[in-house]
């Protein structure tokens, strides 16, 4: 008995804090779904909520709502592949990715989805192989944007695995094509701290990677403090402010 009151209990704190995380617009909109069960808007106040609360299977329920509606939405499509794979349903995951990237081959937010769906199945070689297969399709149709991003993803992909050497060269070959682009200087910094190089090597790259930077950017301050970091006499300090900024 005193087990099965304290379960009860429990359920009902739960129930209780989910109730105390819901918005009042979400309360608005559930009666505006009373409604109109169709309602698009409404149907996205509620989803983004239960997603937020981590309701996995009820966000669910709303975006299968939500295909039914707009199936040429391909974000819903998303979410819902998003979803299974947060429920561990990771077959059914990889199945909507992939059709939606044969409609789209290049679409980047469905290939980075599918690729860390991939690599948690251990399929190393075949991340690389659909990878490379989207940057030659981005090299031929002389997509220069994807092409680049193409190259980004694979360059992240070795760093997952654990292939520093080979994350190390993709990203310093991304520097040389671009320059003035910041975001490269930036894993090959967290490389350098991975590797445990010279802090003034990592400073060094950092100081270039902020003359690229907009006074306006909203990181920028803190990475003037990684800077400072980079400097310092502790590599452990160092370490500590980077991979806090980038938590």
């Amino acid at each position: 008995m005193p087990a099965h009151t304290s379960s009860s209990n429990a359920n009902m704190e739960e129930k209780r804090d989910t109730q105390e995380g819901k918005s009042e617009e979400e309360d608005m909109y559930e009666k505006v779904l009373e409604k109109e069960p169709r309602n698009v808007e409404a149907l996205k106040v509620i989803l983004f909520g239960k997603m937020r609360r981590g309701e996995t299977k009820e966000a669910l329920k709303c975006v299968e709502r939500l295909v039914d509606e707009e199936p040429d939405e391909v974000e819903w499509r998303l979410l819902k592949a998003l979803c299974y794979e947060t429920m561990g349903k990771l077959r059914k995951a990889k199945r909507l990715y992939k059709e939606i990237l044969k409609e789209m081959p290049l679409l980047l937010t469905a290939l980075h989805g599918l690729t860390l769906l991939m690599h948690k199945n251990y399929e190393g070689p075949a991340i690389f192989e659909m990878l490379n297969n989207a940057l030659e399709i981005a090299q031929r149709e002389k997509r220069v944007t994807d092409e680049r991003n193409m190259k980004f993803v694979i360059a992240q992909m070795h760093v997952i695995k654990g292939e520093l050497d080979e994350g190390l060269k993709k990203f310093q070959d991304l520097v040389k094509e671009d320059p003035r682009d910041m975001w490269p200087y930036l894993n090959l910094v967290e490389l350098f701290t991975l590797y445990r190089i010279k802090r003034r090597k990592a400073a060094e790259i950092f100081e270039t990677c902020l003359a690229l930077v907009p006074k306006d950017f909203p990181l920028r301050e803190s990475l003037e403090d990684i800077v400072l970091a980079a400097k310092t006499p502790s590599q452990e300090q160092f370490q500590k402010l980077f991979h806090d900024q980038n938590m």
